[in-house]
């Protein structure tokens, strides 16, 4: 590899390689992580409108970048004074500029770079245009003369103007100026070759003496700081042999003679292998409750950039990948198969792109039975046509059933309740917006509410209506269904960014706005900045006494004053995250997107923990007060069809359950998107849609007992009711029942069945009470077993009758 471009400047910004990059030039002085804090950095300065708004959210630094959103955004350097090697500016002085700009999505995005030299401003690249949605950053550079005018103006300051159209975010990557000193030429040719041995480097210099000597650095990133790898050479050659292969490296050589060059020009380079990495070894296994810990000793080798774990069943077989680029050498597997053995496997991949042989397999199994977790409710989805690859997607979610849930090539689908309506049909209120719209995904604050309708509980639904409601020209997010003690309807939506209420007699509306929820939270201990937490992603159920449960973004639960549903509202508890109801491993996520329903026994509720790509399910007496559930209640590996074949959504959110007439979930409904969020661009191959996927019913079960039960109680008398496609006194494998607290059923543990009996098409069944597990801290048994037929068997009963 060779390059010839001379380097010879004195850096007044940007990239000065090998030394740290000058004045912030590439914006990562200041970490920032997250857009909405509006970071900015104390090297630049932004204004916007007619008042010349500055340091907010619309302007700001991300991830390295700085960005605006606004029509016209200005960002500007401080005056570029403060280099000791140069501090006044000549008129024939010759400045080397360049920078990098990218646009978020496509939408007619350009940028204009100037050099203001006092009160004269020279454009230096006017309007560029920028392509937009292609995730590729573009990169400018050119020569500007400095002119007499310029001289007198003193040091200059860059101005970059960012245009840019519907809230998109243009980028501006990194800024570099530099002056330029042919005095201060490096060696003005670098060659690189892989050799066995490494990287073997040869270079000339025009400017050569016998006394000089040259130093080699090399770097991982341009415009960062490289190390030294080699100094005081005499000859013009060295081989680099400690490097990792596969990975890429940029060259540079200085001379010292005196004084250090700038440097030569850079090489980019890569020794690629085709050797194995040697596999991770000493595999071993800690078990918990639903969980399994897989921990490794990591390769020999140095060149492992990633481990994969794979899980396969107690004899070793049938291996699916479970997690992937993992740089530590421990992995918590939250889905184990529960009641058998799970075997483990870990491989290393390098740099290079080989992968290693498998580890010495590891076995282990959890201590809670099948049927403790919500996840294992899940069932198989049924195929209502065929599968299909002739559909958008990436490769881990085809073949599938594009008549499952709700899918088009032209919308975007995100989220909605199956509901069961007087006409036998199935009826969502769901969330969409044009899939080819500018943002792609992060279109939906713009997304509207569509009343779609199917035969079938998983689908294929079709849209009725465009808009369920004409509110607001049918502007709506994250919409949810409460289902009114009169078997009348209520939605929410979140409209302009406020709670909204509908009622309707009917699923097909029409739909009567009541008004915008109102919330009592100063006393919750909630800051206001995060007020907002209490008016999105709602989830509601009617208490019998006529008030309004919400469960709030963030797991907080929220109760109506009266039977007013707008409220007023009192917060009753504490968001989910860092919640002491949480087990501690699960308690640090951030959670968002809960729903809540109820049934003849007892309150669910489920809640997505999104940086995680899982959820938890939790169970409560009265709506308040939540007790955690075992495990998880749903992954992106719980998505299956009835042949076997898996797809691998990226994410799941936005839960939902379709309740029968009892009230329990019999299927549940999930937003699924392909690509991570920031990837589903605007007229790509990638989007979202919502799934419908079959759940086991729990059982219909009544506790006959006169008293209440408790720890003390001997003999324990159930009334298993039998109902369409269920014969409680053919189906059941008697032998399996166990039946009690749930903090024993799920692990094994519980009373045992002592006597049967037929009564009219029911079975009446008795338990030893012995065992029951059952405390104060108890509002509900469980029941577990199985059908003849494998199936699992599950049922809850209050502890009075």
């Amino acid at each position: 590899m060779l390059s010839n471009v001379l380097e010879a400047q004195i850096v007044l910004l940007g990239d000065n390689s090998p030394k740290e990059n000058v004045n912030d030039g590439n914006f990562e002085l200041i970490p920032a992580g997250s857009w909405r804090k509006g970071l900015q950095s104390p090297h630049w300065n932004n204004s916007h409108g007619p008042s010349k708004l500055t340091g907010d959210s619309r302007m700001a630094l991300f991830k390295g970048r700085m960005y605006s959103s606004v029509p016209v955004g200005i960002i500007e350097s401080n005056i570029l004074n403060n280099i000791s090697a140069y501090s006044k500016i000549s008129e024939g002085d010759i400045l080397n500029w360049g920078f990098g700009a990218d646009s978020e999505y496509d939408c007619n995005a350009k940028v204009t770079l100037s050099l203001v030299f006092g009160e004269n401003e020279r454009i230096l690249a006017e309007k560029k245009a920028l392509m937009g949605g292609d995730l590729k950053v573009q990169h400018f550079k050119g020569v500007y003369k400095v002119k007499k005018k310029d001289a007198e103006g003193g040091m200059p300051f860059v101005r970059a103007t960012l245009y840019s159209n519907e809230g998109v975010k243009v980028f501006l990557n990194y800024v570099n100026i530099s002056v330029q000193a042919p005095e201060t030429n490096g060696p003005n040719i670098l060659n690189a070759t892989v050799v066995s041995t490494g990287v073997k480097l040869k270079w000339e210099d025009n400017m050569e003496t016998k006394m000089a000597r040259y130093n080699v650095y090399r770097g991982e990133k341009i415009g960062a700081a490289y190390i030294k790898i080699a100094n005081n050479l005499k000859s013009l050659e060295f081989t680099d042999t400690n490097l990792i292969n596969g990975k890429q490296y940029h060259y540079l050589v200085t001379r010292v003679s005196g004084k250090e060059s700038s440097k030569s020009p850079v090489v980019t380079i890569t020794k690629i292998d085709k050797v194995k990495p040697k596999p991770p070894t000493n595999l071993t296994t800690n078990v918990f409750d639903t969980e399994v810990k897989i921990n490794w000793k990591k390769s020999v080798d140095n060149d492992v950039k990633y481990y994969t774990v794979y899980r396969g069943d107690s004899k070793g077989e049938n291996l699916q990948e479970i997690a992937r680029q993992l740089t530590k050498n421990s992995f918590i597997d939250y889905t184990p198969s529960k009641g058998v053995e799970n075997s483990y496997i870990v491989c290393a991949h390098d740099y290079s792109g080989n992968k290693s042989e498998a580890s010495i397999s590891a076995k282990a199994k959890v201590k809670a039975v099948f049927g403790a977790s919500f996840s294992d409710l899940i069932l198989p989805m049924p195929i209502h046509n065929k599968l299909t690859s002739n559909v958008w997607g990436a490769d881990g979610v085809l073949p599938r059933d594009a008549e499952n849930g709700i899918e088009d090539p032209e919308w975007s689908y995100w989220g909605g309740r199956p509901v069961k309506d007087k006409d036998g049909k199935y009826h969502m209120c769901v969330t969409r917006w044009p899939a080819n719209a500018t943002k792609g995904h992060w279109e939906w604050p713009f997304s509207t509410v569509a009343h779609v309708v199917s035969d079938k509980p998983t689908g294929p639904y079709l849209v009725k209506e465009d808009t369920a409601y004409k509110f607001g020209n049918g502007l709506g997010h994250n919409p949810d269904v409460v289902l009114l003690n009169d078997g009348t309807f209520m939605l929410y939506s979140l409209i302009n960014w406020e709670a909204t209420l509908f009622t309707s007699k009917s699923m097909n509306g029409p739909w009567k706005r009541l008004g915008v929820i109102e919330v009592d939270w100063k006393n919750s201990g909630e800051s206001e900045s995060r007020s907002y937490r209490f008016y999105r992603n709602l989830s509601g159920v009617q208490l019998e006494d006529g008030r309004f449960l919400f469960v709030t973004k963030a797991g907080a639960i929220m109760r109506s004053q009266d039977k007013n549903p707008l409220g007023p509202y009192k917060v009753l508890s504490k968001p989910i995250q860092g919640n002491p109801i949480i087990p501690e491993k699960y308690r640090g996520s951030n959670y968002e997107d809960p729903v809540i329903w109820k049934d003849e026994v007892q309150f669910h509720m489920m809640i997505n923990a999104f940086w995680d790509y899982r959820a938890i399910y939790l169970r409560s007496p009265d709506g308040i007060h939540w007790k955690f559930n075992p495990g998880t209640a749903y992954t992106p590996h719980n998505t299956a069809y009835e042949d076997g074949t898996q797809t691998n959504w990226y994410k799941l959110e936005r839960p939902h359950v379709l309740q029968d007439e009892y009230g329990r979930a019999s299927h549940l409904s999930l937003a699924v998107i392909d690509v991570p969020k920031r990837d589903d661009l605007a007229k790509d191959n990638h989007s979202s849609k919502n799934i419908i996927v079959p759940l086991t019913i729990h059982k219909r079960i009544k506790l006959l007992n006169k008293k209440k039960l408790d720890k003390n109680t001997k003999n324990i008398k159930l009334l298993i009711q039998s109902e369409q496609g269920f014969n409680a006194q053919k189906d059941i494998d008697i032998k399996s029942l166990r039946y009690g607290a749930s903090e024993v059923v799920d692990f094994g543990k519980g009373c045992k069945v002592t006597k049967i009996k037929r009564k009219g098409k029911d079975l009446i069944v008795e338990f030893d009470g012995k065992d029951n597990g059952i405390t104060e801290a108890n509002f509900a048994g469980k029941l577990l077993g199985r059908m003849l037929n494998g199936e699992l068997l599950i049922a809850y009963s209050k502890l009075e009758n």
